[in-house]
């Protein structure tokens, strides 16, 4: 009986081996080199949201071409062995064990030894939202990182065992898969995909959210940064050389507005507990703390100065 979409079939190796190709009927010899396409060759495939995972069993002299449309993304993770890639054009690039290569649209794949290859797609879109750009035409190799390695056990895992089949459980872990993606390109990208532009851009978009929202008391850098579509890290690292944080630019607007709101006829007469809901703290105690740390006094010292000046007569 076929496995429903997006379920996983047990696998017959232990825990944590990748998956073996199945025995193959004997085929007429093959000249060395010879083209195929990846079709029939990705076995079962896992749905994950708008992400599908397969593994690869690629043989000795075998020259996979994986045919996909530009606007969609093709990640290879190499399992094991060590095998050669490239985009539409270009020369072949070696690719070992533990690392990987990503392309928009098509990807070749040639191999000299027995290999597995964890080969992930998605829409192209969910990379280019977050800041990172693929060529169409060559592929961008990356090697083993910090967060390459999660990446590939994460993938794997869920290749074996997708999430439950309910659409929130889907995209929490395809937006989990992209995050380490993308992560893992950064940390292997040249350094002008990082530029102090695109940090600009960035740090402009998070800030106009947090002038529009920072009285939302669930407002956190988390959410901003689902928000913008990329990761926590990739949100923060924006922010670097900077002069600030995004943590800094929630406080910061939130603060300013207690100020102005104690500078207000009424606001001497309104209780920290009122204006901390008023300008999204969650307590008493983290507005005053943040008061004092801001301006240098209490809110009741504050309070006292602005009452002071609401009795001073008008120019």
């Amino acid at each position: 009986m076929a496995a429903a979409p997006g379920t996983a079939v047990p696998p017959s190796r232990g825990s944590g081996q990748p998956p073996r190709s199945p025995a193959r009927a004997p085929t007429a010899p093959r000249k060395p080199g010879a083209q195929r396409t990846g079709a029939g060759r990705t076995g079962r495939r896992t749905v994950v949201g708008d992400v599908t995972l397969a593994c690869l069993p690629v043989l000795p002299a075998d020259h996979l071409q994986l045919a996909a449309p530009a606007s969609t993304a093709q990640v290879a993770v190499v399992l094991t062995g060590c095998v050669a890639v490239r985009g539409t054009r270009g020369p072949l690039m070696p690719v070992g064990r533990g690392g990987g290569a990503a392309s928009a649209g098509a990807l070749t794949i040639a191999v000299g030894d027995p290999s597995v290859v964890l080969l992930l797609r998605f829409p192209l879109n969910a990379l280019s939202h977050r800041g990172v750009r693929l060529s169409a035409t060559t592929a961008r190799t990356f090697e083993e990182g910090p967060l390459l390695g999660p990446l590939r056990e994460f993938a794997y895992a869920l290749y074996r065992s997708p999430p439950p089949f309910s659409e929130q459980a889907g995209r929490a872990a395809e937006r989990s898969l992209v995050e380490l993606l993308v992560g893992a390109l950064l940390e292997a990208e040249a350094p002008g995909m990082d530029s102090e532009a695109l940090r600009g851009v960035l740090r402009s978009r998070a800030t106009t959210i947090v002038r529009h929202r920072f009285t939302d008391p669930s407002l956190r850098p988390r959410s901003v940064a689902l928000e913008l579509n990329v990761s926590l890290r990739h949100l923060q690292r924006s922010f670097e050389g900077s002069g600030t944080t995004i943590a800094l630019e929630i406080r910061r607007a939130r603060i300013e507005y207690v100020a102005a709101l104690i500078d207000t006829p009424s606001g001497p007469e309104r209780t920290d507990r009122r204006i901390a809901a008023l300008a999204g703290f969650s307590s008493v105690g983290q507005l005053r703390a943040a008061f004092d740390d801001h301006f240098g006094m209490p809110t009741s010292r504050y309070r006292m100065l602005a009452a002071g000046r609401a009795l001073l007569p008008s120019a």
